[in-house]
């Protein structure tokens, strides 16, 4: 269904969602595969899921995003949030680097979006989502989902800042900068690079997950407009 198609009926299909996310009968609908080759020449496994399915993601992100945005995100975290892109990222970097910060532990994170389920990922919202019929709703969402991070919802950013956020906690005495699941920690030197790349990599062990080994590096004398780029 297209979603014009969806908006001309709309009046009598959103009050009988409503009715079924309130009695806990609403289920996701199968997903169209819809694999795409990014410009780096690597395929990137996506999906599609139907119009209303993709109402419902809307719908709850709008709902928790403020909440995570108020309590977990941390200020030095940029991509996939209101008003925090590339951009974003890049200026506080440069400012590091202004201040004479030029040796940087970059890291990227291998597979974030493998290794979690809906029942994980719904737990790990309700550290602070406390209302148990909107988490039965929401690990229903994503049950429909062959992995609750994979692109093609309205919900897999937010998650994947969501699955970083306790790896994030412990680097927060860092000068770091992270965008989406690329880390930049600045330093004065090489040494003091190296330990918070080491700081870094203990970090995310604690959230199940690893560095790239062939995107992770220290830099020296670091370009700002190096930082952040796909497969850069």
């Amino acid at each position: 269904m297209t979603w014009a198609a969806y908006r001309m009926a709309a009046s009598v299909r959103i009050p009988r969602l409503a009715v079924a996310l309130r009695e806990g009968s609403w289920r996701p609908d199968p997903l169209r595969d819809n694999p795409f080759p990014t410009y780096t020449g690597k395929q990137l496994v996506s999906v599609i899921p139907i119009v209303e399915d993709r109402l419902v993601h809307r719908a709850m992100r709008n709902a928790v995003e403020p909440i995570l945005e108020a309590r977990v995100f941390a200020p030095w975290v940029s991509g996939y949030r209101p008003g925090r892109n590339r951009l974003t990222a890049l200026r506080q970097a440069m400012a590091y680097i202004d201040a004479g910060l030029s040796w940087v532990a970059d890291v990227d994170v291998a597979r974030v979006s493998d290794g979690s389920n809906a029942v994980e990922v719904t737990g790990w919202l309700a550290e602070y989502v406390y209302d148990g019929t909107f988490l039965n709703r929401f690990r229903t969402a994503l049950s429909g989902l062959p992995s609750p991070l994979i692109p093609g919802t309205g919900l897999a950013p937010l998650l994947i800042n969501l699955r970083l956020s306790p790896a994030d906690r412990l680097l927060s005495d860092l000068r770091v900068v992270r965008f989406v699941d690329n880390y930049c920690a600045f330093a004065a030197s090489r040494r003091e690079a190296e330990k918070a790349m080491r700081r870094i990599q203990r970090s995310l062990k604690t959230v199940g997950l690893a560095a790239n080994a062939s995107k992770s590096r220290i830099r020296s004398t670091a370009c700002v407009e190096d930082l952040f780029l796909i497969a850069g």
